[in-house]
């Protein structure tokens, strides 16, 4: 093997690698692990991605591309299981974990989530090899509203984030407003946490075509309404009751058409329901349309064809859909909220809002719709911001974290 090259293991318990975003309990972190494991692959390191076995027809290893493979490990019940069940299971997937590495040895393990940083911290410690840990989001204390981060979705949650961040040898944020969160809320070390933003596919999500824009704007013309999508885990969390309201307020007649992509995870299916009422409800049966899970293509097809995307999370440690929406050349409209506010930058590629009145998103979103000077604008500017960062550029970044981890060694951990 190449000197230069690393073995790699990323640890991913509660959610595969390859599962559809906007599925389960797969989303942006899926979307940041699978890029960038992609992007070393291709640069010649060698990289397991290790999940947990969720059906028993998954077979233990998956070659995805030279370099790259899925390894799925037994721990617990080969079924789909809420992510809150997955506390029960990180001491027998610890074992599984240590069984497997003493076979096919890694360089540095990079643990996503708490879950998986719990049970593999421990296999680093024995091992004697460095041990990183990302997030992708942080528990709030059970007192503090959903709007300050998530509710911790198991009791050993707020515990278990602070004994990693005091205890990895290197914590890796997607954005400052996620490694402030570690700093202040963990009690992280500043010396031992790097932001590595994440990069977007700008060949996936590209702007329509002349010829799509002229389709488009002849549909308009001729009685047809423009679109506002929303997309992502259909979780109380990203808010999509609030799109709902929000496109409700505005009068039928100026009413734009609203589509919802994006499935609930196993334990989602009440607020789920709630969506499709709350749609019924305010008489817009006609004029939504739930989509789904959809391939990255597919919501990239979608995206473009878009007006306007809306973001209204309650909590975002970066906003990974923001992104991707700025490649297709479609402005937002976001929660002034955590990572989204370095995602969109205000007045410029899209506009934070501060409220959750749906009045004021109705406002902002008509006042979009109906400026195609500023809205044109702000897809030119979003484009531009989008193709300065790619998953290259994200991807050499952590490897320049890694190298830098590895010759220092393994470090003890923070008092």
């Amino acid at each position: 093997m190449d000197p230069a090259s690393l073995r790699l293991a990323f640890v991913v318990l509660h959610t595969s690698p390859l599962d559809e975003p906007g599925t389960k309990d797969a989303g942006g972190m899926n979307v940041v692990v699978r890029a960038q494991a992609e992007e070393l692959a291709r640069l010649g390191h060698q990289v397991q991605l290790i999940t947990r076995r969720s059906a028993p027809e998954l077979p233990d290893r998956v070659e995805l591309a030279p370099g790259l493979s899925v390894i799925h490990l037994a721990a617990g019940p080969a079924r789909l299981l809420a992510k809150g069940e997955h506390e029960a299971l990180i001491a027998p997937f610890r074992e599984a974990l240590r069984s497997h590495l003493a076979e096919h040895p890694a360089d540095l393990i990079h643990a996503e989530h708490w879950y998986s940083g719990l049970a593999a911290l421990p296999v680093a410690k024995s091992l004697g090899i460095p041990f990183v840990q990302s997030f992708h989001s942080i528990a709030a204390a059970p007192s503090t509203p959903l709007s300050a981060g998530e509710r911790p979705e198991a009791p050993g949650r707020p515990d278990g984030e602070r004994r990693l961040a005091h205890e990895a040898d290197l914590v890796i944020t997607v954005s400052e407003a996620e490694r402030a969160t570690v700093l202040q809320r963990l009690g992280g070390d500043p010396a031992r946490v790097r932001v590595v933003e994440p990069g977007v596919d700008t060949a996936m999500f590209r702007p329509s075509t002349e010829a799509e824009r002229i389709e488009r704007s002849e549909w308009i013309e001729h009685g047809g309404k423009p679109e506002v999508l929303v997309a992502g885990r259909l979780d109380p969390l990203k808010g999509f009751d609030l799109a709902i309201a929000a496109v409700a307020r505005i009068p039928e007649d100026r009413r734009p058409s609203l589509r919802i992509v994006g499935a609930p995870p196993p334990d989602g299916d009440a607020y789920a329901r709630s969506l499709h009422e709350a749609v019924a409800e305010a008489g817009m049966l006609a004029a939504t349309c739930f989509d789904g899970a959809l391939r990255r293509s597919v919501l990239a097809e979608r995206m473009r064809r878009a007006s306007l995307v809306l973001i209204p999370s309650h909590s975002e440690t970066f906003g990974l859909i923001a992104l991707e929406a700025a490649a297709s050349g479609v402005p937002v409209i976001a929660r002034a909220m955590g990572g989204l506010r370095e995602a969109v930058h205000d007045g410029e590629t899209g506009v934070l809002l501060e409220s959750e009145d749906p009045a004021v998103w109705a406002r902002a979103i008509e006042r979009m719709l109906g400026n195609e000077e500023l809205s044109g604008r702000m897809a030119v500017a979003a484009r531009r911001a989008a193709l300065r960062r790619s998953w290259l550029v994200s991807t050499r970044a952590l490897i320049a974290a890694y190298r830098e981890l590895l010759t220092a060694g393994p470090s003890e951990p923070a008092s």
